[in-house]
């Protein structure tokens, strides 16, 4: 059997609305770690579990005000579990729910505060089992086999494994199979410490007893001699186990490794249990623990959990640990609700998977701890970015925004991640994705033809230069960004295998170039405007349908017409980004003051910035180096841009997209 689903109403941040759990949360059968930033309620969860299943280690669960959430006098837990085995049937019959072809069965705590006679606030605190509205109370020794074993945060394993009255290894050990009350094992290890025992008087008896004894001889009378012995104090079976202490051997065993052989204890119990679930919870798994140990620990984890039919439900603040498992494992806590990341509960298509599965690194794990994203795909944006929203008084840092860099176009891979299936039950998380049209302007091009269609004229002009082609309208539908793309459609229309040969295909490019080179024999401009407006504003609008913009939270801005450093380029703040650009590639002053100079000349603010970008391109200047150090320029004048910034059109999708993240334009006041 295995914990399906818990359902809380009133349980601290999770309040409960018509009647409705405050939150739903679904469990799979192996290894599910919940994620999600601070105080997202993944504790909660995990205590919720606790007090109405309790703990193999009878740790104290007490309920308390707190507990309930702000102004309510009641709460309730609902644990439903699943896949019973016949024999776990059998023993909680009568508290099943029976359905058609399976068998649940359903824990229920319900809890109350209430006035005593005296005025005093108390708990009324009830735990039962069964069908909704037919519950019964389920006897101690029952619910005793439902008991789960819990890790704490921050625990102390060495106090826990070192020797004394609370002893965890001795109440581990004490509880297993081979140590049962007609074991043969407990009756060898009482035998072997009474023998050892008396071993010890031996060696003791000449160095210790026999010089108390002459000490003793003095102290009474001749006719009441007394003899000093050493006896074996009779000592049962648990009282044995409390002398013992385990380690690793070593001296100075650190943090790291007691928490990995207090979890191996622990688990060490519960893969006895035949009645009842085989859970663990384990809080911040993490915990004391560096990263090479936490991938060891939850592949370990991922393997048992699929041999020993063990379900584990942990949490984690580690975005190391959250990138090593399985998508499939992961709850993401957000906004009082549960996410589960499963195939079929998110937009992601099984590639995206087995993509995520390879690519996704720590540094994108992130997204699971944050309150907003934004998808960049290089590191100029990661770079810029928070210098922006730092000088506009949106600091990414204060709203729990997380820049992740995608480093390609697999924004789709990443950002479905966050959108649900279920459109009845979307998550709504705040997502900015940045991305470039790519689109080069008019001005780069200069005199050769661009963002042109074909008229009926120069089709057929075109189409007589292949031999027995027929004339194919299709050529007439398609906007060509430049001559090229016209030549490797009309090749592919009226050539097809024909066009083999590169003599072939070169006289062909020529004389392509000819007919459209013609007055009026291609068109750059219609009733509505200009083709490439046209071609900009299809390109945006396939972006944003393939990028799900306006999918719930999630909002697709676009640097246009070509990249981000264009746009900063054509921007009011261009010439500043002219200087960085300058200094990041020439070293002596003049030679910067020349290539200054000659963009200088350069009228149209556009063209300018076409100019200033190709260079960037055609140099091979560092895209990150260059965007560094403007970020460097943005904090030191951070006083004097802010409203340069708002108020420039070229850098508005960058403004939008932080402000989207960061509450909307009040920013969540």
């Amino acid at each position: 059997m295995y914990l399906n689903s818990l359902r809380l109403w009133n349980w601290r941040k999770f309040s409960s609305v018509d009647e409705n759990p405050g939150i739903e949360v679904e469990f799979s059968e192996g290894l599910n770690v919940i994620v999600g930033e601070n105080d997202s309620g993944k504790t909660a969860i995990i205590d919720a579990i606790k007090l109405t299943l309790n703990t193999n280690s009878h740790d104290m669960n007490w309920l308390t005000e707190q507990d309930f959430y702000e102004g309510s006098k009641s709460l309730k837990i609902e644990c439903i579990f699943q896949k019973l085995s016949p024999q776990e049937e059998a023993f909680f019959y009568e508290w099943l729910t029976i359905q058609s072809q399976t068998s649940e069965l359903r824990i229920l705590l319900e809890a109350d505060i209430y006035e005593d006679i005296n005025k005093q606030k108390k708990i009324k605190k009830s735990i039962k089992a069964g069908p909704e509205n037919l519950e019964s109370v389920m006897e101690d020794t029952t619910r005793q086999l439902l008991a789960i074993t819990y890790l704490k945060p921050l625990r102390d394993a060495a106090s826990e494994l070192s020797p004394g009255k609370y002893s965890r290894i001795a109440q581990v050990i004490k509880s297993l199979k081979d140590f049962a009350d007609d074991s043969q094992d407990k009756e060898d290890v009482i035998k072997s410490f009474s023998d050892a025992f008396d071993g010890l008087k031996r060696v003791l008896d000449t160095p210790v007893l026999k010089k108390i004894e002459s000490t003793i001889d003095d102290f009474f009378e001749k006719n009441n001699k007394k003899s000093p012995i050493i006896n074996n104090k009779k000592m049962d079976f648990p009282e044995i186990l409390k002398k013992l202490e385990l380690n690793l051997g070593e001296t100075g065993t650190g943090l790291g490794s007691s928490n990995l052989l207090f979890m191996a204890v622990e688990l060490l119990l519960l893969s006895e249990t035949e009645i009842g679930p085989k859970i663990a919870l384990i809080e911040e798994i993490e915990a004391h623990i560096h990263p090479q140990a936490q991938l060891r620990v939850i592949k370990h984890f991922e393997k048992n959990a699929l041999e020993t039919g063990m379900q584990y439900i942990f949490t984690s603040h580690s975005p190391i640990l959250a990138a090593s498992i399985d998508l499939k494992h992961i709850i993401f806590i957000y906004n009082n609700k549960s996410f589960s990341m499963k195939p079929g509960q998110t937009k992601l298509e099984e590639d995206d998977y087995e993509f995520l599965d390879r690519f996704l690194d720590a540094t994108k794990a992130n997204l699971f701890f944050a309150r907003s994203v934004i998808f960049v795909e290089g590191d100029a944006e990661n770079l810029l970015l928070p210098a922006v929203a730092e000088i506009i008084e949106r600091p990414l840092y204060r709203y729990g925004v997380s820049i992740i860099n995608i480093g390609s176009l697999a924004f789709k891979r990443y950002s479905n991640i966050l959108l649900r299936s279920n459109e009845n039950k979307p998550m709504n998380f705040p997502i900015s994705l940045i991305t470039d049209l790519d689109l080069k302007p008019v001005d780069y091009y200069e005199d050769e033809p661009c963002y042109f269609m074909i008229t009926r004229k120069s089709n057929e002009q075109i189409s007589n230069l292949y031999k027995d082609a027929v004339l194919d309208p299709a050529l007439e539908d398609e906007i060509f960004v430049q001559l090229k793309d016209l030549i490797t459609k009309a090749n592919t229309l009226y050539g097809g295998q024909a066009v083999k040969s590169k003599e072939e295909k070169k006289r062909l490019s020529s004389e392509i170039a000819k007919v459209i080179t013609e007055e009026a024999a291609y068109t750059v401009s219609n009733t509505e405007g200009t083709y490439y407006e046209k071609y900009k504003t299809e390109k945006i609008s396939t972006l944003k349908t393939r990028y799900f913009d306006n999918n719930e939270q999630t909002r697709v801005y676009i640097s246009h017409p070509w990249t981000l450093e264009h746009s900063i380029a054509c921007s009011s703040l261009g010439e500043q980004f002219e200087d960085v650009l300058l200094q990041s590639h020439y070293i002596k002053i003049e030679n910067q003051n020349t290539q200054k100079s000659e963009w200088s000349g350069i009228a149209d603010k556009n063209k300018r910035g076409t100019e200033v970008y190709s260079f960037l391109l055609e140099k091979e200047v560092s895209k990150s180096i260059v965007a560094q150090r403007f970020a460097k320029y943005l904090i030191d004048n951070k006083s004097l841009l802010k409203e340069q910034l708002l108020a420039d059109d070229s850098l508005k999708h960058l403004i939008d997209a932080i402000k989207h993240v960061t509450g909307g334009e009040t920013g969540g006041v």
